[in-house]
């Protein structure tokens, strides 16, 4: 079998595991190894019902970039293939290479749009696996990025991620198709050229099968790290809270073995968009042996407050979430006077004066079993309700008097009386409080 229908065989194996079909947007750059895949997906879109476009990004930093843009169109008019050329400006802030990257990304996912593409094919092959794996292992990543790069992660598809470059390279010279070399492959100050040139190589001096086998590394990675991903998820389904706070209960966490703390902190983080590095995880895994007030800066101005049970995410601006009036239904007296947390007898003249809100300055409360009246600061704190929940809990008042701390407790001028000549309702609240899980 010849290179080319080794790499059409792949692409079709690959096509079918991940059942790809429709539109498909490549992502072209002019080099052996996305020309190697055009010209397959090209050769099995008949075949398959594939509608095959391409993308080239000029990212404006090389003086080769218009010719090898006037090559990819060339390329593209010959087999018919709709090109979309996109020219991207590329910060100047932190890692030029990781500014690149993520300046292509973004014009992937335009040029996606503007085809209608379900799927974007790259052509990262055997080789750039191998690259990948060594390079997160030397920046210390874990199980996540020693995965490497996955061959189908919606809508990103990967078919050649198994097929050595030397193939991608001898199916061309099949094809008598030429394509581009990006000189900057050379510069060996970049890292990820130098573990090409010089470190592969000297691994496969003393391993010969070197690249394969960290290939076969990672993917055993990759399937391991999903089944704890899911394990992750499960947890913190479990786990979480169902209001706009962000928290984690220090005692569920700590039940957890450390693998798991860290997969479970670095998870929930992401779910509300906040990226912890490991020094971060490490911080908010020492957090939780310290004493309740403990805090520790997070990125992006959030940072986290060790409280006596729960470890709190706070962000930048305080969250203050509003209260629902509807969420409080009345029913006429039947026997139950509630419990004061989501049930409570009240008078008719004072439930049709109270007012939903959350606390201002000046609340009081006269506790239940209690004569006199207290800040409702203090209140809070005597019965434990964390820092972060106090300025969007929900109350029930009569102007600056607390009648209902719904969740927590009612006020004593809610002690239902049998022997009382007024009408007495019920009221239920269905609304989320703060800690609730």
């Amino acid at each position: 079998m010849d290179d080319f229908s080794l790499i059409l065989g792949e692409i079709g194996r690959s096509a079918d595991r991940h059942e790809i079909a429709g539109r498909i947007l490549v992502g072209l750059s002019g080099g052996a190894d996305s020309v190697a895949l055009l010209r397959g997906l090209c050769e099995l879109r008949q075949q398959r019902g594939f509608s095959v476009f391409a993308v080239y990004v000029n990212h404006g930093l090389r003086e080769a970039a218009a010719e090898e843009e006037s090559f990819c169109a060339d390329l593209c008019r010959r087999f018919s293939v709709p090109l979309v050329i996109k020219r991207v400006r590329v910060s100047q802030c932190g890692s030029p290479e990781a500014a690149a990257r993520e300046a292509r990304y973004q014009a992937f996912r335009e040029a996606m749009g503007e085809t209608q593409a379900e799927t974007l094919a790259l052509a990262h092959h055997r080789n750039d696996q191998a690259e990948t794996l060594l390079l997160h292992l030397m920046y210390g990543a874990g199980s996540d990025g020693l995965s490497g790069m996955r061959e189908y992660h919606a809508p990103v598809w990967r078919p050649l991620l198994h097929v050595p470059r030397d193939t991608l390279r001898g199916a061309l010279t099949i094809l008598s198709q030429d394509w581009r070399e990006d000189e900057s492959n050379g510069d060996r100050s970049l890292t990820r050229n130098a573990i090409r040139a010089e470190l592969i190589p000297t691994m496969e001096k003393l391993f010969p099968q070197a690249v394969p086998a960290l290939g076969r590394a990672a993917e055993i990675l990759g399937t391991e790290n999903d089944y704890l991903n899911d394990q992750t998820a499960a947890w913190l389904s479990a786990h979480t809270p169902r209001s706009d706070y962000r928290f984690l209960a220090v005692t569920d966490l700590q039940s957890l073995h450390p693998a798991m703390q860290r997969r479970a902190l670095r998870a929930y983080g992401r779910s509300f968009g906040l990226s912890l590095l490991f020094q971060h995880t490490e911080a908010l895994l020492a957090l939780l042996q310290m004493p309740p007030g403990a805090r520790e800066n997070l990125p992006d101005g959030w940072h986290a407050l060790r409280t006596r049970d729960r470890l709190h995410f706070l962000p930048p601006q305080p969250i203050v979430p509003a209260v629902h009036p509807e969420d409080l239904q009345a029913e006429p007296f039947a026997g139950d006077p509630g419990n004061g947390l989501r049930l409570q007898a009240m008078p008719e003249g004072l439930w049709k004066s109270a007012l939903l809100r959350t606390r201002q300055p000046g609340d009081r409360i006269t506790p239940f079993g209690m004569q006199g009246s207290m800040k409702l600061k203090d209140y809070f704190i005597s019965k434990g309700i964390d820092q972060p929940f106090r300025d969007g809990w929900p109350l029930l008042c009569l102007g600056q008097e607390v009648l209902w701390v719904i969740g927590v407790g009612a006020s004593e001028r809610l002690r239902y009386r049998p022997d009382a000549d007024y009408q007495v309702f019920v009221i239920h609240y269905s609304g989320r409080l703060p800690d609730q899980l």
